[in-house]
């Protein structure tokens, strides 16, 4: 724009000049409320879905319209209100030491089961279906989700004893995915991929039958070595089931019959 002193001198170019100010003020003032108007329409007005994401669009709660990555749709921001919902994998973490599930075995031992739960969203009939019967927040599934953990935890585990819940992991951590994939599917409608296993905390009152069987082993394994139990016994059966013994149940009674064998009365 030119200054005063770059003005011509004659009257008529000095006032072409200065005409020309207003017009080239007023082209700065268009473009600047032209680049507003379009970040507006594209920020507000037009929809976009990124490439895991769908969009939502209701009116009053409820759906008009689904938009997924490559549609784009336009919107009416006095109206209606969009939603974005992210479609890639996400985790439930229970697997800190403050947030474990705490069960019961089906022999009645106290445990407490730490995991991490995978989800994804539905397809486009199950976001409707949320939005005609379950009103909250989209980003609220992950705390809807917490509590159905908790009862995947309790009943899967009251199904099994606490020998197989220790034991095999695999079976266990299969059986709690079945468990809270029916539950997520039919309550909230999301798809969960997986429940995976992080660490099962058996209680102490397993700890204390695991410690009278293991000295209950140790007892029987040095009963079974007896010298006067595989020398002066003649029942060859309950001496090998003493070896056999594996600490369920009561530990045959072996020692004190073969004691009294010797004196009978």
């Amino acid at each position: 724009m030119p200054r005063d002193d770059d003005l011509p001198a004659s009257t008529p170019a000095r006032a072409r000049a200065e005409a020309r100010r207003p017009r080239a003020a007023m082209l700065v003032l268009g473009l600047i409320a032209f680049l507003a108007v379009a970040i507006l329409i594209d920020r507000v007005l037009i929809i976009r879905p990124g490439n895991a994401q769908m969009v939502v669009v209701s009116r009053g709660g409820e759906v008009t319209a689904v938009y997924r990555p490559g549609q784009i749709g336009f919107l009416n921001p006095w109206t209606h209100t969009r939603a974005a919902y992210d479609m890639a994998l996400v985790a439930v973490d229970r697997s800190a030491p403050d947030r474990g599930m705490p069960a019961v075995s089906a022999e009645g031992h106290p445990l407490t089961v730490y995991g991490t739960a995978f989800w994804r969203e539905g397809d486009e009939e199950d976001l409707r279906w949320r939005f005609a019967h379950i009103r909250w927040k989209h980003d609220a599934k992950t705390d809807m989700l917490n509590p159905l953990m908790a009862a995947s935890v309790q009943a899967v585990m009251g199904r099994h004893g606490m020998d197989e819940i220790i034991r095999d992991n695999t079976t266990i951590a299969n059986a709690l995915t079945e468990d809270l994939r029916t539950r997520a599917r039919e309550l909230l409608r999301v798809d969960v991929a997986q429940f995976s296993l992080t660490r099962i905390d058996p209680g102490e009152s397993y700890r204390a039958v695991v410690a009278e069987r293991e000295m209950g082993r140790a007892r029987a394994a040095a009963l079974a070595a007896s010298p006067a139990l595989t020398t002066e016994h003649g029942n060859a059966l309950e001496l090998e089931r003493i070896r056999r013994w594996d600490g369920h149940g009561v530990m045959p009674e072996l020692a004190v019959r073969g004691e009294t064998a010797r004196t009978p009365r």
